[in-house]
């Protein structure tokens, strides 16, 4: 059998995108940009296997979140350098694949048709690439901003026409091909951009159109340029989300996930976390799921001072199994006591952390009824929440 396998690479340290938690954990959609494009090849029907090559920290989390995927047969540990991790992963390729496409998981969007272009061009002459076309004139320019030299972008060499073309993954390869090269390069001369760079020393190399949209995550900028193109024309649905407790003595005030310090905690058949409750019913809402009382009945003895956190958890895993993504949740605490607001930022932090999402996607407002009503008598606590997904 001659099958073909996808080669990952998700070893990237991102230094030029300068956020925490690096740029291929960022989400798009709920889902890490790595995740995108695992699924890329996951989902194509000529592709047989995906090896992922990760960094060594990373690795339990990536196996972890990649078990479901048949198609992956290995997550290996990638190299300082980029060609130091394709040769690593080179090592877990199957020996019945005879193709193998490298890719960058930073090119979150790459699509099937480049796929396709790739590996059918590769199958034909043993190795192929897709670029594009450079529109845009090109300079040398030193540290200093100035301008020392203008690159043409034609070249007449031979009778023939040379065009500076910017290159893209994936790459494919015969692997016996790949494989050589890596064998025969000499790594003294400098460390190679791209894996063309190592076989086209020894063997002829094609080039097929390359895709606009198929753009790599290098800056933070570039972020939401991919959530566009990765996003377009999906789903987008909103869920409301209400939920009210009394106050109880002898129980411990959970809101949004956090103890908060209080005389009193909430009455309820779990911990009562209204601010986690409101969410579960927003986002369940916005999928089409029911509501929490549904997921979770408080006629269940399961559930008796269950951790909130943990329902989210669990509803929010479910909903994200239909596809769904968080774009943003926000909700207004409604207590007349304690005050809230310093607890706000720390309550936050953990929503976002069991949605795994980033801070900024969850908003909460504390506010009082100004003395009116059961609020304002200071009899419980109420909340509103409003979630966005998008699928």
């Amino acid at each position: 059998m001659e099958g073909t396998c996808a080669l990952i690479l998700a070893a990237g340290r991102g230094e030029r995108f300068g956020r925490a938690g690096g740029k291929l954990w960022s989400l798009v959609g709920g889902v890490p940009v790595w995740g995108w494009a695992v699924r890329a090849f996951q989902e194509h029907p000529e592709v047989d296997h995906i090896v992922l090559v990760g960094r060594e920290q990373e690795l339990p989390r990536l196996r972890a979140q990649t078990e479901p995927l048949d198609k992956v047969v290995a997550v290996v540990r990638g190299g300082r350098e980029r060609w130091e991790s394709v040769h690593l992963g080179l090592e877990a390729v199957p020996a019945q694949d005879r193709w193998v496409l490298v890719h960058d998981a930073a090119r979150a969007a790459v699509s099937s048709g480049l796929i396709s272009r790739v590996l059918h061009a590769t199958r034909q002459t043993g190795a192929a690439i897709p670029a594009l076309r450079v529109p845009d004139t090109v300079k040398w320019v030193n540290a200093a901003g100035v301008v020392q030299q203008t690159l043409p972008r034609e070249r007449h060499a031979g009778g023939e026409t040379w065009q500076l073309m910017a290159v893209q993954t994936p790459q494919g390869f015969a692997v016996d091909i790949l494989r050589e090269a890596y064998q025969r390069y000499d790594f003294r001369e400098g460390a190679p951009t791209d894996d063309a760079m190592l076989v086209e020393r020894f063997y002829p190399v094609s080039v097929v159109p390359g895709d606009p949209g198929n753009i790599k995550l290098t800056y933070p900028e570039d972020l939401a340029r991919l959530e566009a193109i990765l996003l377009e024309g999906g789903e987008t649905r909103t869920g409301f989300g209400y939920d009210v407790h009394p106050f109880a003595e002898g129980r411990r005030l959970m809101l949004g996930g956090i103890h908060i310090p209080a005389p009193r905690g909430l009455a309820g058949h779990s911990d009562a976390d209204v601010v986690l409750h409101a969410i579960t019913d927003a986002l369940l809402g916005a999928a089409g799921m029911d509501d929490i009382g549904t997921h979770f009945p408080n006629t269940d003895p399961a559930y008796r001072d269950a951790d909130s956190a943990e329902l989210l958890r669990l509803a929010w895993a479910r909903i994200r199994e239909g596809g769904w993504g968080l774009v943003n949740v926000d909700v207004t605490v409604l207590a007349e006591t304690p005050r809230l607001r310093p607890h706000v930022p720390a309550m936050r932090e953990r929503i976002a952390s069991v949605l795994q999402v980033d801070v900024d996607r969850v908003n909460i407002k504390a506010t009082t009824s100004e003395r009116m009503g059961f609020i304002g008598r200071e009899e419980g606590i109420a909340c509103y929440a409003i979630a966005t997904l998008r699928r």
